[in-house]
This record gives C-alpha cells, sequence and structure tokens, in this order.
C-alpha cells in the first residue's frame, strides 16, 4: 500500500512524459530507499540527534530543467490538512544535482524556502507520536520549467503545487523510515 501511495505522490507532481520521469532518479549516501533514517534526521526531543537534513543526490533531469524542488512529507501524518510537510525548498539551481547533509540550514541558502506544516521555512526533523509505527518520510525532487527565482518564498505545500502545476517535468522520491523508542 505504501508503494502505490508514494507513486501516487510522485504523479501527482509529474506531468512529463513517462520516459523523461522514468530516468529522473534520487538517492542519498546516508540512507537506502524504504531504510531505516538516519538519527541525525529527527529532533532531539523525539529521540533524534539535530534535525538535519539528509544528503541527497539526482540525476537524469530533462533538458528543459531550470530549477529544482524538493519536499519532505511524513505520509503516515495527516493530521495537518493532508500530508504533514516538513521541509520545502524550491527555486534551487540546474548547478546543483546533490546537497550535503545541512543544506536546509546552510546560510546564506541555495533555495527558496517554503513553509512547513508548522508554518516555519525550516527544515522540520522527523518526530512520529511515541508508540505509533514507523512513520515513512519521503523526500521528493522534482524537476520545473521555472527560473530559480520565479516563486515568492514562504509558499506552503498546497500553494507549491498550484504554482508547479504545468511546470513540473519530472518527479522521483526516497523514503526513510523512523519511529521513537518507546
Amino acid at each position: 500500500m505504501f508503494a502505490r501511495l508514494s507513486l501516487a505522490i510522485c504523479l501527482c507532481f509529474a506531468t512529463a512524459a513517462a520516459a523523461q520521469a522514468a530516468s529522473f532518479v534520487v538517492a542519498s549516501p546516508q540512507f537506502q530507499d524504504n531504510a531505516p533514517a538516519p538519527l541525525g534526521g529527527a529532533q532531539p526531543t523525539c529521540g533524534g540527534g539535530t534535525s538535519t537534513s539528509p544528503a541527497l543526490a539526482w540525476s537524469g533531469a530533462p533538458a528543459a530543467t531550470k530549477s529544482y524542488v524538493i519536499i519532505l512529507s511524513d505520509v503516515d501524518n495527516w493530521s495537518h490538512a493532508g500530508l504533514a510537510a516538513h521541509w520545502i525548498a524550491y527555486g534551487i539551481s540546474t548547478g546543483v544535482s546533490a546537497i550535503p547533509a545541512g543544506f536546509a540550514s546552510q546560510t546564506p541558502a541555495q533555495f527558496v524556502p517554503g513553509a512547513n506544516f508548522s508554518g516555519q521555512t525550516d527544515f522540520r526533523g522527523y518526530c512520529p507520536p511515541k508508540g505509533d509505527a514507523p512513520h515513512h518520510y519521503v523526500y521528493t525532487v522534482l524537476a520545473t520549467d521555472l527560473v530559480p527565482d520565479a516563486l515568492a518564498p514562504g509558499l506552503t505545500r498546497d500553494a507549491l503545487t498550484l504554482a508547479l502545476k504545468g511546470h513540473t517535468l519530472a518527479g522521483s522520491s526516497i523514503v526513510v523510515r523512523y519511529a521513537q523508542a518507546p
């Protein structure tokens, strides 16, 4: 069931030809797809380390790509008017095809920050309720035909989704799982 949900999320954004979307891939040197999350990504009050964004890399973007978007969603948390978006970054230059751990907090930022589910523009680490089964945190990277400064800062996930309609060329996701120790 989760694989279908992850695919549905990706398909909501990807509007390009299937051949282009199939060649666009995202990965992380810190974790395998659908593996337990590294502790550094969880909030300190939730049994984690430093609430740091992980390293990600992507390849196979369509030639018409002008910028990238990264959205981190907790697909097991629907209490925030839909999926809980933990991090939104857009306007990432096409000169970037990999980001280091901690990219979300780099100064100056190499992206336009969006608003996460708590209204903040920072990376909000993993923090499922104690006793829950591991939550699935999906990092989705989208290739767009928008120039990096095309969108205003602070867009919510829903506002960004509307702004990207007709501008998303390809998308790919990678999943990590995290649960707090009982």
